[in-house]
């Protein structure tokens, strides 16, 4: 629990094959949800053979979740704070010099 105070998160993935997830008590589903998701991502070699940085990583999660948001089961609400949280990090990634081209079409 140190490690998510000490990042400022809610949950986290890590490990060298990404399949270990950290969650604090009583996580929201969104965060249990995009971390599994992020595993998924590392199994298929999104940050290794791709080489996509992490902040696109967050955002493609994020669109990923909004597109199925019906199969996952979000709710409206889910979906609006979802929406938020992508928008941050769109702003995010532009802040660390990524083009909107690099953030929403290229193929890492």
């Amino acid at each position: 629990m140190e490690y998510l105070k000490f990042i400022g998160a809610e949950a986290n993935t890590g490990g060298s094959e990404l399949n270990h997830i950290l969650l604090k008590p009583n996580p929201s589903k969104i965060a249990a949800l995009e971390e599994f998701l992020h595993g998924t991502q590392g199994k298929l070699g999104f940050f290794t053979a791709k080489d996509m940085p992490g902040v696109i990583g967050e955002v493609r999660v994020k669109d990923f979740m909004l597109r199925h948001r019906k199969m996952l089961g979000l709710t409206d609400n889910e979906v609006q704070v979802l929406e938020v949280l992508k928008e941050n990090e769109i702003d995010k990634a532009m802040r660390f010099g990524y083009t909107p081209f690099e953030i929403g079409e290229k193929r890492w």
